[in-house]
């Protein structure tokens, strides 16, 4: 009797499994699952065969090595998109702090908000096994990070980001407390309010716009969009649109610089253009800063506590490992904002 042939749909194509990886290769699984798991040790010229078979086969070994993988190394990944941002050095700690006691190594890596580079450090950290990851990504909607995200499969958790899938998300409250900085400008008498900041694809960006926009209106005061600058965090980006502003022929008269490299580039800005803090320009900036506080006059800051964050996310993350669970919807966790006053705002004749 012939056999009947196995049809596949186009959708579903046939996984290549390890087996056929290693008869390609003429070697045994173990010794495939040491050249993908890098154990050293192996002979580099079975390391080249297997790397030949997986290269003609189109294995991925990234989510087929699950299956013979070595016990867990207890590592986690954290992916974030600059190192020079003292805001994620003060998250990392948080996470050490509750990883650390649990055993876990937290491994950081920076992406330079790079898609690009977001996904080689996803499949990086997959290829070394980590038991989980802590993710800040450039752009919530790039289409590439998003499938490599779902592809994964493993417990992460979304840091001050929200994508369109299940994820739990951990992030501070940027809309009402940018809400409450707009307010206290407007009690002021300020109705040209210009806001600085960078993630225009992220939550942290369009709570921002959001809160000064809603804010506004309530005052009766229409948003004017030269006043928005959405398109960096770097302090260039700062002393640029801080200077083309200042330069319009109706200034705003007070700033939000929501962004802690922002402020220096800020600062820099108005020192080149001969412009004084509040008497020209009141400012306040988020988060708060060692900058904020030393220079003179002191910057009222939008304030969050970003140790806290790092903790809950490890926390969550712990979770997830331990319980071998995923959220089957989207998590959204805030922690509260504050506003520190200082010397930086000046009351204007409305």
């Amino acid at each position: 009797m012939a056999r009947a042939k196995k049809t596949m749909s186009p959708s579903s194509p046939p996984r290549i499994t390890v087996q056929e990886v290693a008869d390609r290769a003429g070697v045994s699984i173990g010794t495939v699952s040491r050249v993908v798991n890098n154990v050293p040790g192996v002979r580099p010229a079975y390391v080249k065969k297997v790397q030949m078979a997986i290269d003609e086969l189109g294995w991925s070994p990234n989510i087929a090595a699950q299956n013979i993988r070595s016990p867990s190394l207890r590592m986690i990944g954290f992916i974030f998109s600059d190192i020079r941002n003292s805001l994620y050095s003060s998250m990392t700690k948080g996470a050490e702090e509750v990883l650390s006691t649990k055993g876990y190594l937290l491994v950081t890596a920076s992406s330079d908000g790079n898609p690009e580079r977001e996904v080689a450090l996803m499949d990086f950290f997959k290829r070394r096994r980590a038991d989980g990851m802590i993710l800040t990504i450039q752009d919530e909607n790039n289409s590439a990070v998003l499938s490599a995200i779902s592809s994964w499969g493993i417990p992460h958790v979304m840091m001050e980001r929200e994508i369109p899938m299940h994820s739990v998300s951990i992030g501070a409250d940027h809309f009402h407390g940018t809400r409450q900085a707009v307010e206290y400008l407007l009690g002021l008498g300020h109705r040209r309010i210009a806001l600085i900041t960078g993630g225009r694809g992220t939550k942290v960006a369009r709570d921002r716009v959001r809160a000064l926009e809603e804010a506004l209106r309530s005052a009766g005061v229409e948003p004017d969009p030269a006043l928005f600058c959405l398109d960096s965090f770097s302090a260039e980006y700062g002393l640029s649109q801080t200077q083309r502003l200042m330069n319009m022929k109706k200034p705003p008269t007070a700033l939000l610089s929501m962004g802690v490299r922002l402020l220096p580039g800020v600062l820099e800005a108005l020192q080149l253009i001969g412009k004084k803090i509040p008497d020209d320009l009141s400012l306040i900036c988020g988060n708060d800063t060692d900058i904020a506080r030393i220079v003179t006059p002191q910057i009222t800051a939008v304030r969050y506590d970003a140790l806290a964050l790092g903790r809950m996310a490890a926390e969550n993350l712990i979770d997830q490992i331990e319980s071998r669970t995923h959220e089957d919807k989207s998590v959204r966790i805030e922690i509260p904002t504050e506003l520190i006053l200082r010397q930086s705002c000046r009351r204007i004749a409305s």
